[in-house]
């Protein structure tokens, strides 16, 4: 054969598989089809999706046939279902396996008819036409992940801003109203008629974008543990995190899950709280505010490492939202005591060790005697007896308000207010 009739035979080869594809077309959309259906599980499949599958396969075949033949650009191929799979919050997965199941289909099909018959072309141009439809369904899919990961992005956006609206909404303060905050949550593909409970987790010291996105994650995959559906309303900024999660799921429960993960490396650094639970997403808004502040409380107190739940701190909550009867306290019970922070680091830690005089000695690396004549002086200047559970209640309460007050004072000047952070 003349060196211009092998290059034309060369030539034609791509020709003759393209025609081939054309013809055969349905055949190898119904092929595809079959195995797209058997491959699904069971019931997941619709009554179109074997059109559909049938539509996209005929579409995919003539794009190759005019790949192959020269006769359509790359730059024309379609792209439209990876958009789809995730406006329908399927996995990535789903928007390229069917065009790969199609490449097995198509290359089947080459190297059957490989050799075969009067048109029958050697395994070298098999070679190379097998590698143009790989670079096709290669630019294929590419095109498929793009749709999915732009669509997926701006959804994202989107849930983000309806997400954060919504809190905003809840933990405002004033009585929302219901049918806008269902409204929302279903948008959301959130059931807002489950009961509630917010989460607030803090990290301290600050954490850079690294470990911020680790902490997350941690978190994050001990809700989804809880929360399979993922329907979570969350708010974040770098260090500081607020989740409303839903509470009628099977399992441990979200507060054991949560002191699990604290057992571990994030316990070091991490601040957890819990608000209590509302009977539904619109009546929801007090507890993403008692967690903020019991995590405000676990902040000053320096409780790391657990999960503070509003009730374990409620007085402290109540104390620090009423700032008159957090100052009447301190006046009327131990108002002599500010002054002297000796005496009152001496009556707290006399307190947490139940009265024990040996106890508190030990915690303040101090002589008993030391600690028996501060505690004169302390009665001395309360007007209190020491011994007494009454009297003892009584100044432990004047010590929560004056923590409160602190507590607010560092809030005021934006050293601990979390909702302005997470808000901003």
């Amino acid at each position: 054969m003349a060196p211009s009739d092998t290059s034309a035979a060369v030539a034609g080869s791509p020709a003759t598989v393209a025609r081939k594809l054309e013809s055969a077309s349905t055949a190898l959309a119904n092929e595809f089809v079959r195995q797209y259906v058997s491959a699904a599980e069971s019931g997941s499949v619709d009554r179109q999706a074997p059109v559909e599958a049938f539509d996209m396969a005929v579409n995919v075949i003539g794009v190759c046939a005019s790949g192959l033949s020269g006769d359509g650009p790359i730059g024309e191929l379609p792209s439209a279902r990876g958009s789809r799979v995730a406006l329908q919050g399927r996995s990535v997965v789903e928007a390229v396996e069917w065009l790969r199941l199609l490449e097995r289909v198509v290359t089947d099909h080459v190297l059957a008819h490989a050799g075969t018959g009067p048109d029958g072309i050697s395994m070298d141009d098999v070679r190379t036409i097998l590698g143009r439809l790989s670079e096709l369904f290669d630019v294929l899919c590419t095109r498929e992940l793009e749709s999915f990961t732009t669509t997926y992005n701006e959804l994202a956006g989107w849930q983000a801003r309806v997400s954060t609206d919504l809190l905003s909404c809840l933990i405002a303060g004033p009585a929302v109203d219901a049918s806008t905050v269902n409204d929302q949550a279903r948008m959301l593909n959130i059931n807002p008629h489950q009961p509630f409970r917010a989460v607030a987790a803090y990290h301290e010291p600050a954490p850079t974008a690294q470990q911020w996105a680790r902490v997350r994650r941690r978190v994050m995959e001990v809700l989804w543990r809880h929360d399979p559906r993922r329907e979570i309303l969350l708010r974040e900024r770098r260090g500081v995190l607020l989740a409303l999660v839903p509470l009628d799921r099977p399992g441990p429960g979200l507060v054991p899950l949560l002191t699990e993960m604290l057992d571990g490396e994030p316990g070091r650094s991490l601040f957890v709280s819990a608000g209590e639970p509302g009977k539904s997403l619109s009546a929801a808004g007090h507890s993403c505010r008692q967690a903020l502040s019991a995590l405000e409380i676990s902040i000053y107190r320096d409780q790391r490492g657990q999960v503070t739940q509003c009730t374990d701190v409620i007085l402290e909550v109540l104390l620090a939202h009423n700032r008159w009867v957090s100052n009447r306290l301190i006046e009327t019970r131990i108002g002599q005591l500010v002054e002297k922070p000796h005496l009152l680091d001496t009556l707290r830690v006399y307190i947490t060790c139940d009265m024990a005089l040996q106890r508190t000695a030990e915690e303040l690396l101090v002589h008993p005697n030391t600690v028996a004549y501060r505690l004169r002086q302390i009665a001395t200047l309360t007007g209190r007896d020491m011994r007494r559970i009454t009297d003892i209640g009584d100044l432990n309460v004047a010590l929560m308000a004056y923590d409160a007050i602190q507590m607010r004072r560092d809030r005021e000047e934006a050293r601990t207010d979390l909702r302005a952070r997470l808000f901003a």
